[in-house]
């Protein structure tokens, strides 16, 4: 017997387009950042900008922003730690509930690679004109208010 043809398109979803157009973005960065010799992935780079932006934040926090769970935030947390761009300290309330903070080292290096991943993005956007990307953006926050 053959099998019905497939009503849904693929190419057109919204999910698979941001998958594609996502895994392109990450994978542009993470070749960068190996080309320019920066010791940190692009899942490091996520964590280090959230803790850049929510310095003090506690680490479980950032396992939510992240979307991901503790134990793979604390392995990711303790890499990032061990070379020096942050650093864990207990809370004042709870010793358990670490607290993330940039170090000067991890302040510098994404001083560094926030300018890459700048004008990685801005390529990425060359010939969309900057209102449609903005409706773009705009349309994808509330995409992701209506999932929440």
């Amino acid at each position: 017997m053959a099998r019905k043809a497939s009503r849904f398109d693929l190419d057109d979803a919204l999910g698979y387009l941001l998958y594609q157009a996502s895994g392109a973005i990450r994978d542009r960065i993470g070749r960068e950042l190996v080309r320019k010799g920066y010791p940190i992935t692009v899942e490091e780079f996520t964590a280090l900008i959230l803790i850049w932006d929510q310095d003090g934040e506690p680490q479980s926090a950032l396992a939510k922003r992240l979307h991901r769970d503790r134990a793979f935030v604390t392995r990711l947390i303790s890499d990032i730690e061990s070379r020096g761009f942050v650093q864990r300290i207990p809370g004042k309330d709870d010793g358990r509930k670490k607290r993330l903070f940039l170090t000067e080292k991890g302040k510098k290096l994404m001083d560094d690679v926030t300018a890459l991943i700048s004008e990685i993005l801005r390529f990425a956007g060359r010939g969309i004109p900057p209102e449609e990307m903005a409706a773009c953006k705009d349309v994808l926050r509330r995409v992701l208010l209506n999932l929440k």
